[in-house]
């Protein structure tokens, strides 16, 4: 007779036959015998799954990421899984739990993406996989199935009265347009394993045969064209499959196009940037005998409200290790002390502490919206900590020092795609709530396009290159960060007119 671990090593295997590339299988995770995140793209879910070594005498853990629903949707629906798996018991039960899934949402008549799937042939017998009969005249696949083709036929009706311009055309629109600068487009796509995600237009390389080609390759970031979902100027969506919004070429009815939108960008950053601001969002003290080059270009921002609505919260990571504090204080008392007249009273406090890494910063325009934000974090407190867990720790690497606009010096990060994709799903999970729930109040101002992971350290009276040139010619190592919390802060100000942040809200991601 099979143990109980050659059981799950079968069903295992004929799981990863089954879903392919949706599926993602981590095995011997604390003590889990085994984690399965298994992706249904058709209506952006993520089914989380973990297994301990009494499996299938005991049901799995069952986590739900689905940006589409909103909280307690996804409260049922694991309780409804977590129920299910009770009548289930002694039997493989990952397909099964995977088909109720989909049920339900066909159930409450949630509309699917349409978007293709690689597993269009899995009805097809896989071992002992094959779906258990129902008590239903159709069997929970033959609904699903019937139910996607009713959404793809309704689809299908709306597309014939006007034609949308698809993902290729703003492509080859924004790659051979003269007078579109590429670097303020943002590509919004699904990833087979962590939903919806974001990254620059600039990131991608349009020019292979993207069908071909997985978004998990270690040198090419490509995607079949179909996956994209939306597209964004200046973070404004300009191009949207589901909404079907078009404001590239305003062929689905929209009074505007391209161009329209950048000049409504443009005349709103001449308007509202009043002043200089440096990374942090804190101003920049001038000499009264120095002019700020007119060259310079405004910066691009990540919202439209940054030159009205200044940040008073962020959301960042705490510098914690003991190696970087010692570094970086050492470092920065070294500059006090070498050039005591030289930097601005608004620096950062001298308190170990308040070193961190700003991810998000928030306007609130009341503090009961602060509750709203750390409601919207423990959210998404699973999903984060799987982003930064899994397959190993997020660890940021600090190597040497730069300037903003040679005022602001901070301690570089080292590039690290994972930590900006962490940043980017944040971004992006936040802009959803704000939409979804329709908060008044809460804006994502002070974020810019471009995102540049610092750890400030000083400002500047005057030029630093003209105040210590020597200093940036320095190689410096000033150690890793491992990131095993997020905190949630207030941006203030003391007596003494000194920055001062205040943490309010730590997330454990440990």
């Amino acid at each position: 007779m099979a143990t109980t671990s050659e059981l799950q090593k079968t069903e295992i295997n004929d799981l990863r036959n089954y879903f392919q590339d949706n599926i993602r299988i981590l095995s011997s995770i604390g003590q889990f015998s085994y984690i399965l995140k298994i992706r249904a793209d058709q209506y952006d879910v993520s089914l989380t799954l973990q297994l301990d070594e009494s499996y299938p005498s005991k049901a799995p853990e069952i986590i739900i990421t689905a940006p589409r629903l909103a909280p307690d949707q996804i409260l049922v629906v694991q309780r409804l899984l977590q129920t299910y798996c009770e009548t289930v018991l002694n039997q493989p039960m990952i397909l099964l739990i995977y088909q109720r899934l989909l049920l339900w949402f066909d159930e409450n008549h949630i509309q699917s993406l349409n978007i293709n799937s690689n597993n269009t042939n899995q009805s097809a017998n896989v071992g002992h996989l094959s779906p258990q009969p129902s008590t239903n005249s159709k069997n929970p696949v033959q609904q699903i199935h019937s139910s996607t083709s009713r959404c793809e036929e309704t689809e299908n009706e709306v597309s014939k009265k006007n034609s949308m311009k698809t993902a290729e055309d703003v492509i080859s629109r924004i790659e051979w347009d003269d007078r579109l600068d590429s670097r303020y487009f943002r590509v919004g796509y699904i990833d087979r394993f962590l939903g919806l995600q974001e990254k620059a237009f600039n990131e991608f390389d349009f020019k292979v045969d993207l069908a071909t080609i997985s978004d998990r390759h270690s040198s090419i970031l490509a995607i079949p064209k179909h996956r994209i979902q939306y597209f964004k100027y200046n973070n404004e969506i300009i191009w949207d499959k589901e909404t079907r919004t078009d404001l590239m070429f305003g062929s689905t009815g929209n009074q505007e196009t391209i161009y329209d939108v950048i000049d409504r960008h443009d005349h709103l950053m001449e308007n509202n940037h009043s002043f200089l601001t440096s990374q942090d969002d804190t101003p920049i003290e001038l000499d009264h005998d120095e002019n700020i080059e007119e060259s310079r270009p405004l910066p691009r921002y990540l919202t439209l409200t940054d030159g009205v609505h200044r940040p008073n919260f962020y959301l960042s990571i705490p510098l914690n290790d003991p190696n970087f504090l010692t570094n970086a204080i050492t470092y920065r008392d070294y500059l006090l002390s070498t050039y005591p007249t030289s930097f601005s009273s608004r620096t950062t406090t001298t308190d170990s502490k308040n070193f961190h890494l700003t991810l998000l910063t928030l306007h609130l325009e009341t503090v009961t919206l602060f509750d709203q934000c750390v409601t919207v974090l423990k959210r998404l407190q699973e999903e984060i900590r799987y982003h930064c867990s899994y397959p190993d720790r997020i660890c940021v690497d600090f190597q040497g020092i730069e300037t903003f606009y040679d005022r602001t010096i901070f301690i570089k990060c080292q590039q690290n795609r994972r930590l900006e994709n962490l940043r980017n799903l944040i971004v992006e999970r936040f802009c959803e709530q704000i939409e979804k729930q329709r908060i008044n109040g809460m804006f994502l101002a002070g974020n810019y396009a471009e995102f540049i992971p610092h750890v400030t350290l000083l400002k500047c009276k005057r030029k630093f290159s003209s105040i210590c040139p020597q200093e940036m010619k320095k190689e410096m190592s000033f150690g890793r960060q491992t990131i095993d919390c997020l905190q949630f802060a207030s941006i203030g100000r003391s007596d003494s007119d000194e920055q001062k942040s205040i943490s309010i809200f730590k997330l454990d991601l440990s």
